[in-house]
């Protein structure tokens, strides 16, 4: 069987990987003919990171990331600490993968490192996907200029994905009324009373930031997502003097329009499907958009290895199987975005309770999130 993968980010990346792993002859097109600096860093959570260490990517990302010893959560006006959450061996211990930091840019350097000892997946350069149609049993589509078919047609071309809109027919992302500030602040220009070692997370009324260290320590990734339109920096009123001396070290920030997908609608469509954000883009507030992308590479790969003489069926079968836990995980975001930017007594009352609550328990309670499928452990 060969299948095409329509883009080659996170999600496009490891879709190819976990296929080729399976047998299967992939070509993978990407719409940019040189490889693309994205300035943000990423969350591996424990889920994401069992399913790179299964594909044999362990090594190469040892070289670039870092594990936090944990999420540190802050009153953004007080600089008080509420609550500490343990990764580090904690996490290890309990869910039998780390939780990693990384840049974006590293994440997909390393996954197109694995791409190219891969001799059963064929990178595509400056051709992007469109015209899709599907006949009775392959799916055509241009690419490059030129007219091309394949088996399958798997759609990893992000939150603006033409095949989203002009195959299926859905809509584009809809906004979510929120901005995310973004930026990148070299390890020596940090406020020494900011940790490297740690996740952060400071709580303000209308607005919240999180920071954690990438490149191994070298830089700090930031990121504050406040109500509102996205002005050249952040909203200073949300946020406390501890909080505003780091964000004042910054020199320039990327105002980014937050937006997602519905995730309602199928995923599939005969030979066609939609996967990481095309298929279900979500607030960044659960820090799992590119783990569920990855999520997607290993359980699709699956689908397809239990039964590739039915593909159609296993596709229909993968849709069937991740929609709870996806739509669960983008509920979850919602929440927390309403959560972390809370005003007035329901902040206090929130606060209160990351006070109060044991830090084992803060993270018993991502057990659901965080605990690899068994399949990633026993396949």
């Amino acid at each position: 069987m060969r299948i095409a993968v329509a883009g080659a980010g996170i999600a496009g990346l490891a879709t190819a990987i976990a296929l080729a792993r399976q047998g299967f002859a992939v070509d993978l097109y990407e719409r940019s003919a040189v490889p693309e600096e994205v300035g943000a860093g990423i969350q591996l959570s424990p889920n994401a990171m069992a399913v790179l260490e299964r594909l044999g990517l362990a090594g190469d990302l040892a070289a670039c990331t870092s594990e936090p010893r944990g999420i540190a959560i802050r009153d953004a006006l007080s600089g008080a600490q509420l609550a500490e959450i343990p990764l580090g061996e904690t996490a290890r211990r309990r869910y039998g993968a780390p939780y990693r930091l990384v840049h974006r840019a590293d994440l997909q350097a390393a996954l197109l490192t694995a791409i190219g000892r891969e001799p059963s997946i064929a990178l595509r350069r400056g051709e992007e996907v469109d015209g899709v149609a599907e006949t009775d049993r392959k799916v055509r589509f241009r690419a490059g200029g030129r007219q091309s078919q394949a088996d399958l047609l798997i759609a990893a071309d992000g939150i603006h994905s033409h095949t989203r809109t002009r195959y299926f027919g859905y809509r584009g992302p809809a906004p979510l009324g929120r901005t995310a500030w973004r930026a990148m602040l070299p390890s020596v220009d940090v406020p020494e009373t900011v940790s490297l070692d740690e996740t952060g997370l400071w709580l303000g009324p209308g607005a919240h930031l999180v920071h954690y260290p990438v490149r191994r320590g070298a830089a700090l990734n930031l990121v504050v997502i406040g109500e509102g339109p996205a002005r050249t920096r952040p909203p200073r009123g949300p946020f406390g003097r501890k909080a505003q001396q780091l964000l004042d070290a910054v020199p320039a920030w990327t105002p980014w329009p937050l937006s997602a997908v519905d995730t309602s609608r199928p995923w599939a469509r005969g030979r066609v499907l939609l996967v990481g954000d095309a298929a279900h883009a979500m607030a960044p507030s659960a820090a799992q958009g590119g783990a569920q992308a990855i999520e997607d590479a290993w359980f699709l790969a699956q689908a397809l290895a239990h039964d590739p003489a039915a593909p159609v069926d296993a596709l229909a079968r993968y849709e069937r199987a991740r929609r709870p836990r996806v739509e669960r995980i983008v509920t979850e975001a919602a929440r927390n975005l309403a959560i972390y930017n809370l005003r007035g007594l329901p902040a206090f009352a929130r606060n209160l309770a990351l006070r109060t609550s044991p830090a084992l328990l803060l993270l018993m309670r991502l057990d659901w999130l965080f605990t690899p499928d068994p399949s990633v452990k026993n396949s």
